[in-house]
């Protein structure tokens, strides 16, 4: 089986997105995914010349682009004025880039982060989230709006599932009808036993035309989370072949580091789909 139209690789530790792109461009990738965690990759350090140069530059290699917000660090959540809005602004930025130096539609994935928790003692429950419940998902929801409206119609926003809960889950069906889109990410929809997470795998279902980006990686009981694409534990195939219903090219990003690891999973990743005579656009 050929591999789907659309694979990017996570950038991470290369020393310049030029650079990046002509990697791609030398290894049969479509695309590149820089993330805004990295310092380097800031949109700032990037004048209007440079971002003429990388759109260019990817144009002339035929290499898309996709995007992935900070999400270690900052939360959606935030309900402090200035520090909300400093990161709205900053996410505008990310925007603005990710237009500026793409030719056609792209994507940022962002994580919609945790709000603050305090259990009482003794509950197994966080009694604060429900009694601050409406604000909580009022504050999500209009970030998440906020930068939808910013993106389009040039960036679609992908929500990815990362430590979603029914506050999260609530909101993403509020606004898929509004334009979000989202982004699953395979390990993720497995719990640290290997069990799917009913609820999050149930919204993908339900919202399978929502569905923009996947990301790809393995997971190990000893060393966690994106590990080269079969060298981990997890199960791909049911969740491969419910994305072979989708008739759309998704973008299938592979979040392994570094590059030269991505290109090793791709490689299996390619051998896996032929084995199960799996098919993805």
């Amino acid at each position: 089986m050929a591999l789907p139209s659309r694979c990017a690789y996570h950038v991470i530790y290369d020393s310049s997105l030029l650079d990046s792109l002509k990697y791609a461009a030398e290894n049969d990738w479509s695309g590149i995914v820089p993330d805004f965690g990295v310092p380097r990759f800031s949109p700032e350090r990037f004048s209007q010349r440079q971002r003429e140069e990388l759109k260019h530059a990817a144009t002339e290699m035929n290499v898309e682009w996709g995007f992935h917000a900070p999400g270690d660090d900052v939360s959606l959540f935030s309900t402090y004025a200035p520090i909300r809005e400093g990161i709205l602004d900053y996410f505008r930025q990310i925007i603005d880039f990710a237009r500026d130096v793409s030719a056609s539609r792209t994507n940022l994935v962002v994580h919609a982060g945790v709000p603050p928790q305090f259990k009482k003692a003794g509950a197994s429950e966080d009694d604060f989230t429900q009694e601050n419940w409406d604000l909580l998902l009022d504050t999500l929801r209009g970030n998440l709006l906020d930068l939808i409206r910013h993106a389009a119609p040039d960036v679609q926003i992908s929500l990815e599932n990362y430590k979603w809960t029914q506050l999260i889950r609530e909101v993403i069906e509020q606004l898929v009808p509004k334009g979000l889109t989202l982004c699953l990410d395979i390990p993720k929809i497995y719990s640290a036993e290997g069990e799917v997470l009913r609820a999050d795998w149930e919204v993908f279902q339900r919202h399978c035309n929502a569905i923009t980006v996947v990301h790809v990686h393995d997971w190990s009981s000893r060393l966690g989370s994106h590990q080269v694409f079969g060298n981990g534990e997890l199960d791909f195939k049911p969740v491969l072949s419910f994305l072979s219903g989708i008739k759309e090219p998704l973008q299938y990003v592979f979040e392994v580091r570094d590059r030269i690891l991505a290109q090793e999973s791709l490689v299996k990743f390619e051998d896996m789909l032929d084995a199960h005579s799996i098919t993805l656009e």
